[in-house]
């Protein structure tokens, strides 16, 4: 449901090894359909550009987030120039309204949890408000992209029952 909310133009699969999947950093700087999700996009890139910062402050020797924070440096202006801002935020929780392609305008309230053992991973849950036009909306959006059980192939005829 993550993956249909946020990347469903990224194939569900997905590369083989997880450490080529795709950064939500980079997707919300350098991808325009992620960027088009956002109403406020502004608003959202910001939260990330705050949280990355605290991040970084927590592992400084992180090479792969070094090299992530010199790319978008260098490939998005905007990041530049929220980087060069030095604000740092945890991203708790946040609401923002998105546009999907498939379901139209929803709102969200996105919230992360990281485990307390294990910083490297975190959970983003993206809830909508009981009963309103955006729960409707997820759910409509988990029904479409639910994926299906495979049909079984085609049994094969044997010559004996010809």
């Amino acid at each position: 449901m993550g993956h249909a909310l946020f990347a469903s133009h990224i194939h569900p699969a997905g590369p083989a090894d997880p450490g080529n999947r795709p950064n939500p950093a980079r997707l919300i700087f350098l991808d325009p359909h992620t960027r088009a999700l956002y109403a406020d996009w502004p608003s959202k890139a910001r939260a990330v550009v705050e949280n990355l910062r605290m991040t970084a402050g927590r592992h400084p020797d992180d090479t792969l987030l070094t090299s992530l924070v010199g790319e978008l440096t260098m490939q998005s202006p905007e990041f530049a120039a929220m980087w060069a801002d030095h604000r740092v935020s945890p991203c708790g929780s946040a609401a923002y309204e998105m546009h999907h392609p498939l379901v139209g305008s929803l709102t969200v309230t996105q919230q992360s949890l990281r485990p307390p053992q294990d910083e490297k991973r975190h959970i983003v849950l993206a809830i909508a408000e009981p009963d309103s036009p955006s729960q409707a909306a997820l759910q409509l959006l988990s029904r479409a992209t639910a994926r299906r059980p495979a049909r079984s192939a085609p049994r094969a005829i044997s010559e004996d029952h010809v």
